[in-house]
């Protein structure tokens, strides 16, 4: 049994490290360079075990999605943390979940690049595997107090978010809004929370 927990332990790590690989590879090489063998070499593995553990490139890329290397909010320990909410509670916590999803894509290059890539390429994989992941985190918030769309709201916020990160990577400013600065940063902020507290009101 001892051994049994050592094994699954040590796969899991392995698993870690070779998700966390397929980020750097990005963000290091581009999304043309995502292969078994540069990711294997980077996590230190032998490439048999991403082919045992994910059995395509395609579905460690699904993986890579539904990790927290991907975004903190799209990891299994986000969800399950995710407490029973009061009607009231409920804005609270999708503010906070949308405010931490803008944040982690701004943190992260190799998110914002695989989206690039997906959109490019129009492959429905990685949205099939975010979709799945919203469901459940949604699911879990249920909808706002006063409207029954929660999720068409969050739908409109998240395009909005991934369009002006991924815009920061070539331009300065939308309108007015400086997306080089935490100031204007902070004005989306607002406007997120705005337009939650509106809705739910």
């Amino acid at each position: 049994m001892k051994i049994d927990k050592i094994k699954k332990r040590d796969r899991e790590r392995t698993k870690s490290k070779i998700l966390k690989a397929v980020g750097e590879v990005i963000e290091q090489h581009g999304t043309e360079k995502v292969g078994v063998n540069l990711i294997a070499r980077t996590a230190g593995v032998n490439k048999v075990l991403i082919y045992r553990y994910f059995e395509s490139v395609d579905g460690l890329m699904e993986q890579y999605v539904r990790s927290g290397e991907y975004t903190s909010t799209t990891s299994t320990d986000y969800i399950d943390n995710i407490p029973t909410l009061t009607p009231d509670q409920r804005g609270n916590a999708l503010n906070s979940l949308m405010q931490t999803f803008m944040h982690d894509l701004r943190e992260r290059k190799a998110t914002r690049d695989l989206l690039r890539w997906e959109i490019g390429t129009g492959k429905s994989m990685l949205s099939d595997a975010r979709n799945q992941v919203a469901t459940r985190i949604l699911t879990k918030i249920g909808d706002l107090p006063h409207y029954n769309d929660t999720n068409a709201l969050v739908a409109f916020l998240t395009a909005g978010i991934y369009f002006m990160t991924i815009s920061a990577d070539y331009r300065e400013k939308m309108i007015d809004v400086d997306l080089q600065t935490e100031e204007g940063w902070k004005r989306i902020d607002r406007l997120i929370e705005r337009i939650i507290t509106d809705v739910r009101n």
